[in-house]
């Protein structure tokens, strides 16, 4: 067969029928599993990588192996995303669950289009395989990729990865719940420490809100068409600006003025790692407060936004303000070794990976 070696083959046909779906239940109960899951289909199907993306906003919620991190930066900081050849496979997708470039590109478009030749060929890739599934009425796509050495997705090999279609669009409706009751736990949560708290997704839109935050909605800071609004003036402008998610201004507070009472500060955090989920759609969280109101220490204000523990919450906070790992385990009296695991943890749950990301979160959270 060409493409793809027989062992290779047998590989790919056992990840079908007898583990894939013990990686989507695990993908479900854990969503921060997915880019496992997407590497696994990769290696499984002989791929050099993949990346799962919504296709009608394919720069938001994307997740790429790691192989192709390098080739996905391009893909959407040089704007190919938005003029995709490949997506002239969607009614395909839409029809029989997958694509390949074979169904829409000839072999003369693949040697002239710039789409192959500047994106793909300096990455060395070429063959695409596109795995098409809908999740809430969004409709994604898990697009592996092959090198021309790798060779195209054979008609065998499309039968078998369309079966996978079913399975996918199962596990992220599962998965979007799972993660809707997250959200919602979040701003429950903060309602215990007394601070207003809302979730929008990634085009703006309100998802979640807790009482607190829902008793200083009023004529002053409403919502319109499921988007914050306010009457006029700069947050009014700045409010607008977070309904758009490609190119919008590094906001980190808006401060909305009221009629007949004092302004509400919206400080606006993004939401990272497993706290923002896949199909659920969290992107920010906005947390307000009113002068004059009691403030909540940084700390516990990040033990209740990335459920770390009270000596990961310790240490974070201590790291954001320049302590070095070794002067923090002195400062708290623990090993190196306790300090290096607190850490990994609270890695693992903001999706911070080092210092200037974790001042950041603090910095946000803490105002």
């Amino acid at each position: 067969m060409p493409g793809l070696n027989q062992p290779l083959f047998a590989r790919l046909r056992d990840d079908l029928e007898v583990t894939f779906r013990e990686d989507l239940e695990e993908a479900v109960v854990d969503p921060a599993r997915w880019p496992d899951l997407i590497e696994r289909v990769s290696r499984a199907s002989g791929s050099e990588g993949a990346l799962l993306l919504r296709t009608d906003r394919p720069a938001l919620d994307a997740i790429t192996t790691a192989s192709l991190a390098e080739s996905s930066k391009r893909y959407f900081e040089e704007g190919w995303h938005r003029e995709d050849h490949r997506f002239r496979g969607l009614p395909m997708i839409r029809a029989r669950g997958i694509t390949v470039d074979q169904d829409f590109t000839t072999p003369e478009e693949i040697e002239r289009l710039p789409f192959y030749q500047d994106l793909l060929a300096s990455s060395g890739l070429r063959w695409f395989a596109g795995i098409g599934f809908e999740v809430k009425g969004r409709l994604w796509c898990l697009a592996l990729q092959r090198t021309a050495a790798q060779g195209l997705y054979e008609p065998d090999e499309q039968a078998r990865l369309a079966t996978l279609s079913p399975l996918l669009r199962r596990a992220g409706l599962l998965t979007a719940m799972v993660e809707t009751a997250r959200l919602a736990g979040l701003t429950e949560a903060f309602d215990i420490i007394e601070r207003p708290a809302m979730i929008l997704d990634s085009e703006g839109r309100a998802l979640r809100w807790n009482t607190a935050f829902g008793a200083l909605l009023g004529r002053d800071l409403r919502l319109v068409g499921g988007r914050l609004a306010a009457e006029e003036g700069e947050a009014a402008r700045q409010l607008e600006a977070l309904s758009r998610p490609s190119g919008r201004p590094p906001i980190t507070a808006i401060v909305v003025a009221r009629r007949d009472a004092l302004p509400i500060a919206l400080h606006v955090v993004p939401l990272v790692g497993p706290s923002r989920g896949v199909f659920a759609g969290g992107s920010t969280l906005l947390l307000a407060s009113v002068p004059g109101h009691a403030s909540v220490p940084a700390v516990v204000i990040l033990q209740t936004a990335y459920r770390l523990t009270p000596a990961e919450a310790r240490l974070a906070q201590a790291l954001s303000g320049g302590v070095t790992l070794a002067q923090a385990a002195n400062r708290f009296a623990i090993t190196a070794a306790t300090a290096r695991s607190q850490l990994k943890a609270i890695f693992a749950k903001t999706g911070a990976t080092r210092q200037s990301d974790l001042l950041r979160l603090v910095t946000g959270l803490a105002r």
